[in-house]
């Protein structure tokens, strides 16, 4: 067995561990026969529309990335790149212990398009980075709206052009073929994320919750943090934990956060399962327009 594939026997392992102990903590935490209540009566016409609101925001996601690949000469039109996005999407979903979508990404551009690994590597990471930042900044705005109130939450707000420009600086001095890209794709992500809780807002409408949304909305876009951290299988069970601990705080019903979070994951699932057809044909994503 060679040491690559026992690092990634590990690593599965190891997810496979937390993600056992997130579920069997969100288990004992939780009313397991309210839980299976509250998604049996969901409204599937607003599954529908927060299906949709996230397919959006995932298309959004991979023309960023883009405009992250194309800043160092790495073109691939649209339709390119959705098809890699989504394949990417799989991989990190279903296939957690093994090459995960950055990495089949950065494989198959530097097989096809003869790119550079460093490219690919800073390009991908930058736009997660991006991706964060704009979640951050939809995290620091509602603050103002939750229902605990602490002594700085009107002042996370002045975070935000604070971070801006550090972020600016830094690609200033270490990236600067990327410094074109910091306007449109923080825009982009902040888009990104407000569809994104667009679709947690629809979820949360089919659970049939009429009132009281602001602090679902703050622990969604915190959650998400965690769900952003490769620790757990997919993703799964890191955000109902955060859920879980959150909502002690929070004027929430810890049974509808936590089904918020499952069927979350379930559209997830279900957008993510497309890429599987490029596993399939994987000749389909043919056709790169290759750089001058």
């Amino acid at each position: 067995m060679t040491k690559e594939r026992l690092k990634k026997i590990i690593n599965f392992i190891l997810k496979l561990a937390i993600t056992t102990l997130a579920i069997y903590i969100v288990v004992r935490k939780i009313d397991v026969t309210e839980l299976w209540l509250n998604i049996r009566k969901v409204n599937l016409f607003y599954m529908f529309l927060a299906l949709l609101v996230l397919a959006i925001s995932k298309i959004l996601e991979a023309k960023r990335l883009n405009i992250f690949f194309r800043a160092k000469n790495i073109i691939l039109d649209q339709i390119q790149n959705l098809k890699l996005y989504l394949l990417g999407m799989f991989y990190n979903l279903f296939l957690p212990g093994g090459i995960g979508g950055d990495g089949y990404r950065v494989y198959w551009l530097k097989k096809n398009q003869d790119a550079k690994l460093k490219s690919l590597i800073w390009a991908s990471l930058l736009n997660r980075v991006n991706g964060l930042y704009g979640l951050v900044i939809l995290i620091c705005i509602s603050t103002i709206f939750i229902s605990f109130d602490f002594t700085y939450n009107y002042y996370l707000v002045f975070l935000v052009p604070i971070g801006y420009l550090i972020y600016y600086f830094v690609l200033r001095l270490f990236f600067k073929a990327y410094l074109t890209t910091l306007s449109k794709t923080t825009i982009q992500s902040i888009i990104i994320q407000f569809l994104q809780l667009l679709s947690a807002h629809l979820i949360l409408y089919g659970l049939g919750l009429s009132s009281g949304f602001q602090d679902y909305w703050f622990l969604f876009l915190v959650s998400g943090i965690m769900f952003a951290i490769p620790v757990t299988l997919g993703g799964f069970g890191s955000r109902e934990l955060v859920f879980v601990y959150a909502s002690q705080f929070l004027i929430v019903d810890v049974n509808l956060a936590v089904a918020l979070g499952l069927l979350t994951y379930v559209l997830r699932v279900i957008l993510s399962f497309t890429g599987v057809y490029f596993v399939i044909f994987p000749n389909k994503l043919n056709g790169v327009n290759t750089a001058s």
